[in-house]
């Protein structure tokens, strides 16, 4: 049986979100999808409300602690919005009822933007998949869950712990260290506003191609040919001296046993020498595979699992007042967060629905805030979605990704939010 009230702190991913975000570097994804009808605002509020008891790590709002913040129950009622032009904005609690993700309707799309503080791309595309599900059973549709859906199971309470402070041990910390990163520099788009662009294509096409020529995974390719785009279209990037480092987000869950709805996710990376001047492709690729398999193993995850939570755990850090470590993440974030990272790739997989939804959600979209360049990567039925989301207006690094995918012989079909009319105004 749930609790009515409850309470807890901020898991270790999260911690950093509050004290960084700002317009400019929100901290908010979206999980986007796209109906076989037109959206009724009316049933999908309903809908929401009736599903946000059953996610109490959805159903809060963020207070504020003498040492750290915390998360309170929320038992507001839940407005949907009509979709804004800009993907991913950063909002206010204060004006969304304390909550901190959003559900918006256009046309036919149902759109989730949250905050990364209180979840990952996983626990966020659960709680979309039980929205869509409960607006399709009050549309009268009598849909078998299969299993698939998460509000038609019990609560349990794995789903709300902390897995970075219960996967915590102290014997295997080590020092984290990250030298800083090459950037990707250019003129920026007006209002906070960031370019959105998805190429869909063919899942077995892509499949037959990263694993029958290049003997690879797609996140693996993917990573290497962004890596290998951005040494040819970089004008400053040879001879730079910091490395270009390419962050992979990986979700713990299969290496811990682990079904929490929380932040439950660690960055792997590509790294590359921007000393180098004979890049080529497969020599790329070669080096993300070696660094791939040497990351993703379960004692160096745990590892860096620890020594984050060791960190959390320093006796100084926890009694330091929490305006004082407010200012010290955003110090500190300034300093290490954004420098060490050249950009992101995020793959969220392939969305496994109910095979009653087959035909009533036709696509979905995975996007990331951008500071820089963001890449995300999902699947549904036939096809997946590699998507571009940055705020940079020059675009040739994302010409050669889809021109190479083009040349090898990959059938791309491309969508945006830019229209001919934003050329005045962004």
């Amino acid at each position: 049986m749930k609790k009515k009230k409850y309470w807890y702190k901020i898991d270790n991913a999260g911690k950093i979100f509050p004290a960084v975000s700002k317009d400019d570097r929100s901290n908010v994804f979206r999980l986007s999808f796209y109906l076989d009808e037109v959206v009724d605002p009316l049933i999908l509020e309903e809908a929401v409300n009736k599903v946000l008891p059953r996610f109490e790590t959805f159903a809060v709002q963020l207070k504020n602690g003498l040492f750290w913040n915390y998360f309170a129950a929320n038992n507001h009622h839940f407005k949907v919005s009509p979709e804004s032009a800009q993907l991913c904005k950063y909002f206010k609690p204060m004006n969304n009822r304390g909550y901190l993700f959003k559900v918006y309707y256009h046309d036919n799309k149902i759109s989730l933007e949250t905050f990364h503080a209180i979840t990952d791309g996983t626990g966020a595309l659960h709680f979309l998949k039980s929205i869509a599900y409960y607006y399709f059973k009050l549309r009268g549709f009598k849909i078998d869950h299969e299993g698939k859906i998460l509000s038609e199971k019990p609560y349990s309470k794995k789903e709300s712990e902390d897995n970075f402070v219960s996967n915590y041990d102290k014997d295997k910390r080590r020092n984290l260290q990250e030298e800083k990163a090459y950037h990707i520099e250019g003129e920026r788009f007006s209002h906070h506003w960031f370019l959105f662009l998805k190429a869909k294509v063919n899942t077995k096409s892509l499949i037959e191609l990263v694993k029958n020529k290049y003997h690879t995974t797609i996140t693996i390719y993917i990573t290497a040919l962004l890596a290998y785009s951005i040494y040819k279209e970089s004008n400053d990037f040879t001879g730079n001296k910091k490395p270009l480092k390419i962050f992979v987000p990986v979700n713990l869950r299969p290496y811990f046993d682990s079904t929490t709805l929380r932040n439950f996710s660690l960055y792997i990376k590509g790294t590359y020498d921007s000393m180098r001047t004979d890049w080529t492709f497969e020599n790329m690729l070669e080096l993300t595979k070696e660094q791939f398999k040497d990351q993703l193993d379960k004692d160096k995850l745990q590892s860096r699992v620890s020594s984050l939570v060791g960190f959390e755990k320093n006796a100084f850090l926890r009694i330091m007042p929490l305006f004082i470590k407010t200012i010290a993440f955003k110090i500190g974030y300034n300093i290490l967060g954004e420098s060490i990272s050249s950009c992101s790739i995020s793959n969220l997989g392939i969305v496994d629905l109910p095979s009653g939804f087959k035909d009533k959600i036709l696509d979905v979209d995975f996007v990331n805030a951008a500071y820089g360049l963001s890449m995300t990567l999902i699947s549904l039925d036939d096809y997946s979605n590699i998507i571009f989301s940055t705020p940079i207006k020059e675009l040739a690094i994302i010409n050669h990704v889809i021109s190479s995918l083009v040349n090898e012989g990959l059938d791309i079909t491309l969508d945006t939010n830019f229209k001919e009319d934003y050329d005045e105004i962004l």
